[in-house]
């Protein structure tokens, strides 16, 4: 199979995922008032009736391979609480029970499916990364963030196992090249064709992936780049890019 077609696919993947929850996004906003005003902002239980059948639907019907999604809101943006989660996870779209609140916000504020989308207003994929918060296992997350007249409100987002991932893109990057890999924007492995190429493994120090900036890399037809770990084929969104070995 052409490397470019592999591309391709993990591309259209996450891009499917994006394009499930965006419209959450609209939505979401609509809810909160122009001011940062608490008494214009939606309650916890008002932003739950909205996510719960939408986050239902999508991991029962719509996209059962997905293991989590959700609404993060942004610190203060609540009208009855400084944070809130309002996330359902597992093949049965279970509501993730949060202890600590308050110290869970503090925490994903910092983390990367968070900070990143809320800085850059753009979405965004993270990982994989061991999601301690939700799955206790290697996960990709996709983010996309909520605004409303250029107030940054939290976001919306979906997971997916990095083992789903093996299960699916691995078996096209297999039809690559035995060492074919899946590199994030930090040039980790998502997944790979290796099976003792585990998933996070730093391919390509100092090398990040394609930004926006980055029009030249990613253009349809654009020429791989050679590094000393092979021949890297970057997608055109998201970061992501498929390194195929040498020989």
């Amino acid at each position: 199979m052409p490397v470019e077609t592999t591309t391709a696919q993990a591309e259209a993947f996450f891009g499917r995922m994006i394009d499930a929850v965006s419209p959450w996004a609209e939505r979401l906003g609509e809810l909160f008032s122009d001011s940062d005003d608490a008494a214009g902002s939606p309650t916890r239980r008002s932003i739950d009736a909205v996510v719960e059948p939408l986050a239902m639907r999508l991991l029962t019907v719509d996209a059962p391979d997905l293991v989590g999604a959700g609404f993060v809101a942004a610190a203060g943006v609540m009208a009855d609480a400084r944070w809130h989660m309002a996330w359902w996870q597992g093949a049965r779209a279970e509501r993730l029970q949060i202890d600590e609140e308050d110290a869970a916000g503090e925490a994903y504020a910092r983390r990367e499916w968070f900070a990143r989308p809320m800085e850059q207003g753009i979405s965004h994929l993270t990982g994989p990364y061991v999601d301690f918060l939700c799955t206790d296992e290697y996960t990709v997350t996709v983010t996309v963030p909520v605004v409303r007249n250029g107030r940054s409100l939290g976001v919306v987002g979906a997971d997916v196992l990095a083992a789903t991932l093996e299960e699916s893109l691995g078996r096209q990057l297999r039809l690559v090249s035995p060492g074919a890999a899946l590199l994030n924007s930090h040039s980790r492995v998502i997944v790979s064709a290796d099976p003792t190429l585990a998933a996070g493994t730093l391919l390509l120090p100092g090398l990040g992936g394609a930004g926006p900036a980055d029009a030249a890399a990613t253009a349809p037809g654009a020429e791989p780049e050679r590094t000393d770990a092979g021949m890297l084929h970057r997608a055109a969104s998201l970061g992501i890019s498929v390194l195929v070995p040498h020989g």
